[in-house]
């Protein structure tokens, strides 16, 4: 394991960073010149339900570093993609990079302007919250974030069009979980194999 010298580092700052230089996949992400190791979990969860193919409008929320879009644009490339995230996200071939707040109706309104009024047939988001040590906490701010992506979904999604969202077992699951029953034709929670063990973080599949 490597040791970091630099001691303006907090300890869990040290402890994600020899996470990172040590997991595989990191390596292999920068191998097959994704941006992230996000990108494993998102093929391997299209691999078994098989969701994107070309022609569709897809918008990928919360998308920096860009890996999800990455792929997305690759294969919709006669499609609509859009990446949105408040954070800066590079230029991406075949996509639309979008920085702003997906919950604001000015984001929105520039949204439904991109697809001339039409609707999105996938919905991804792999947002979380920054950690605060607190997991019940952590929990319950990372799922308040799904609940406004099924909501969005609720609003611009196309019927039988689909979500993948990251969200958390824990606090704040329970409304997810009755939000998906009430709205969606079919739902299912994902816990892929490139997640890392420790983590808390499931996937919900749905269709409209």
């Amino acid at each position: 394991m490597k040791k970091f010298q630099k001691k303006n580092l907090s300890h869990s700052s040290k402890l994600w960073l020899t996470r990172q230089l040590n997991d595989p996949l990191v390596a292999e992400a920068k191998k097959q010149n994704y941006r992230s190791r996000a990108i494993f979990k998102f093929l391997e969860i299209n691999e078994k339900h098989q969701f994107l193919k070309n022609n569709l409008n897809i918008i990928d929320l919360g998308a920096a570093p860009g890996s999800w879009s990455q792929h997305t644009s690759k294969i919709n490339k006669d499609g609509v993609n859009i990446a949105l995230d408040l954070l800066d996200t590079k230029p991406i071939n075949n996509c639309k990079i979008i920085k702003g707040d997906f919950t604001s109706d000015e984001v929105q309104n520039k949204l439904v302007n991109l697809l001339e009024g039409k609707k999105f047939d996938i919905v991804l988001s792999d947002i979380a919250e920054n950690s605060t040590g607190n997991r019940s906490l952590d929990s319950m701010r990372s799922n308040i974030i799904t609940v406004e992506v099924m909501k969005f979904s609720l609003k611009h999604l196309k019927k039988n069009g689909k979500i993948l969202i990251k969200t958390f077992s824990g606090v704040g699951n329970e409304e997810v979980v009755d939000m998906a029953k009430k709205n969606f034709s079919k739902h299912i929670f994902i816990k892929p194999k490139s997640s890392r063990k420790d983590s808390k973080e499931l996937y919900l599949y749905c269709i409209l």
